[in-house]
């Protein structure tokens, strides 16, 4: 079959690789019917989180039809349309349990050389009976592939940043996972959703999404913050870029007693945490990758019923065999490129 292979920083190429097998009695072949290209996908094209194998198939988010399934597996049959977590978690043990399967000691996320990716005609989802959702009638891929990881991150930060209704929450980055941050942001009630960036094509989405889009390259997004909250700041503050500079830049926007929730893949080991700054201004600090098995039925429920449409980001569509043209698109932000979907 053919599946996009990472070889090497700044290097992805499509090759004939052997079509997935059941492996264990929980696992899933899923045909691959649409896959997205992920910014966290980036970071491995980059060489910021280098995979240990050259070769390896690349990809994490994922809509497709269940081609087959293991014997412990009694909720899918062949023929059902599904969309799956980033995340294959097992389903049975205290964290998942909890609630937090994305904490599963024995997790492996797709396309990071724990499994092989979704960006391939075919692929295995571990535990599959867990990791997959059905997608309901009517609801085109399109829609249903972000609920298994950019959407649900996207809200999942606004439950971290606890939005209430009448609150004005600032959105930090206006890639794919800020731009569902504001568009979820919306389901709970804010008075105003402030969104930052530098990029035209992505602030244009924003306000059509109805944020006050902010250009940090002609403006002072600081005094916007202050001019839309009596000078005291933002009730919440989405970070959703992962650098370094963007979650200091939080402290500056949020007010006292205010929470910051941080998205973006801060991939570097350490922070330098202002501590003290937070305790004087009483700030919350919440970070964490998004549990999105817990969000999925939800998401899905929200998009057949008319409320999200999570297609709007789409900007390009591509057949499998171009996924390095995807990729030097939505690395080097060419063509207005925002996300990019690809046909197997």
């Amino acid at each position: 079959m053919k599946a996009v292979t990472f070889e090497g920083p700044f290097k992805v190429a499509v090759k004939d690789v052997p079509e997935p097998t059941i492996e264990q009695p929980t696992d899933v072949i899923v045909r691959v019917t649409t896959a997205a290209i992920c910014g966290s996908d980036l970071h491995v094209y980059n060489g910021r989180m280098p995979l240990p194998l050259t070769g390896w198939v690349l990809g994490h988010e994922y809509a497709g039809v269940v081609q087959e399934v293991g014997e412990a597996v009694t909720n899918l049959r062949p023929g059902d349309r599904v969309v799956g977590s980033f995340i294959a978690s097992c389903g049975e043990c205290f964290f998942c349990r909890k609630g937090w399967p994305s904490q599963c000691p024995r997790q492996q996320i797709l396309g990071f050389s724990m499994a092989p990716g979704a960006q391939a005609e075919y692929m295995r989802v571990p535990f599959g009976h867990f990791t997959l959702e059905k997608v309901p009638e009517g609801v085109p891929d399109e829609k249903a592939i972000f609920v298994g990881d950019i959407l649900a991150t996207g809200y999942f930060a606004c439950e971290m940043g606890g939005i209430q209704p009448g609150d004005v929450v600032v959105v930090v980055g206006c890639g794919p996972v800020g731009l569902f941050a504001q568009m979820t942001a919306r389901l709970f009630g804010p008075a105003a959703v402030i969104a930052i960036d530098s990029v035209p094509e992505r602030l244009e989405l924003a306000q059509r999404l109805g944020s006050v889009a902010v250009d940090m390259g002609k403006q002072d997004p600081l005094a916007v913050v202050r001019e839309h909250t009596d000078g005291r700041g933002a009730d919440v503050v989405i970070e959703a870029v992962g650098h370094q500079e963007s979650i200091r830049s939080c402290f500056s926007y949020v007010r006292g007693g205010g929470t910051i929730a941080v998205v973006g893949v801060y991939s570097e080991p350490e922070f330098p945490f202002p501590l003290f700054q937070s305790f004087l201004r009483d700030i919350s600090f919440r970070t964490g990758i998004c549990p999105s098995k817990n969000y999925m039925a939800r998401l899905l429920g929200l998009i057949a019923e008319g409320k999200l449409d999570p297609s709007v980001i789409v900007t390009h569509v591509l057949p499998l065999e171009e996924a390095p043209r995807g990729y030097e698109m939505f690395a080097q932000r060419r063509e207005g490129c925002i996300k990019v979907l690809l046909k197997p």
